[in-house]
C-alpha cells in the first residue's frame, strides 16, 4: 500500500504565539523554553502527523518602527528575525509594530522609557497571513495548511479554505481558548511543555575555565 504524503504548510502568527507561550509558562511557573526554529516547524508536522509532508514555514512578524528601535528588547527580537531568515524553507513575513502617543499626548511627547506616554498597534499580520493562506490555497500549494494562532480573524479564511477542499488545522498552546475554530478546522492541537523540549535551543556549552 502506498502511503501519500500529503504536502504541509505552516502559518506562525508569531505575535499571538508568543504572547501564548510567554503566559503559558508564567502561569505555571516553569522554566520558559526558548524554540529552535530549524526544528520546531519539522518537530511540529511530525507530532500532528509523521505521514505529512513539511513544504514550507511562513512567520508573520512585526517590524518596530523607528521609534520602537530604540527600545532595546524590541530592537534585539528584529534582529533575531533577521538572524533566522536562513533557516530552509522559512520565510519571515513583515508587518509592523507602531507607536502611539497615549491619550492627551502628541507624538513629541513620547518617551521610549516611559510606556505610560504610548501604546503600540500591529499592523499587517493579519492580512499577511490571510493572503499567504488564500494564494497558496488557490494555487494548489499545499495540502494541509497548519494556522499557529487563536485569532479568530482567521475565520473566514478557513471558511474559504474548506470550499476548496484544503484540511486545515489549528495549534495552539495550552491555555489559549481556540474552540471557536472546532466546527470549522480537521483538527485542533494543544501543545504543551513535553512537545517544546523536543525543539528547545540546546542550552550554551559551558566555557572552560582557564588555568
Amino acid at each position: 500500500m502506498v502511503t501519500i504524503m500529503l504536502r504541509t504548510m505552516i502559518f506562525i502568527d508569531y505575535e499571538n504565539f508568543d504572547i501564548s507561550l510567554s503566559s503559558y509558562y508564567k502561569s505555571n511557573n516553569l522554566p520558559a523554553v526558548r524554540l529552535d526554529y530549524n526544528k520546531f516547524p519539522r518537530k511540529l508536522t511530525e507530532y500532528i502527523n509523521p505521514d505529512f509532508a513539511l513544504v514550507k514555514t511562513f512567520m508573520f512578524v512585526p517590524k518596530p518602527d523607528e521609534f520602537l528601535m530604540q527600545d532595546p528588547y524590541l530592537k534585539s527580537r528584529y534582529e533575531w528575525f533577521d538572524s533566522i531568515r536562513t533557516i530552509n524553507n522559512l520565510t519571515i513575513i513583515e508587518g509592523a509594530h507602531i507607536a502611539r502617543p497615549a491619550p492627551k499626548l502628541i507624538r513629541e511627547q513620547m518617551v521610549i522609557g516611559d510606556h505610560s506616554t504610548y501604546y503600540i498597534t500591529e499592523k499587517g499580520t493579519d492580512v499577511n497571513l490571510t493572503a499567504h493562506l488564500l494564494t497558496k490555497g488557490f494555487m494548489n500549494s499545499y495540502d494541509v495548511a497548519v494556522i499557529i494562532s487563536g485569532d479568530t480573524d482567521y475565520i473566514p479564511v478557513i471558511e474559504i479554505l474548506n470550499t476548496l477542499g484544503k484540511s486545515v488545522i489549528v495549534a495552539g498552546v495550552e491555555g489559549q481558548n481556540i474552540t471557536k475554530f472546532r466546527k470549522l478546522v480537521d483538527r485542533q492541537i494543544i501543545l504543551k511543555d513535553a512537545f517544546f523540549k523536543t525543539c528547545a535551543l540546546a542550552p550554551p556549552k559551558p566555557q572552560a575555565k582557564r588555568s
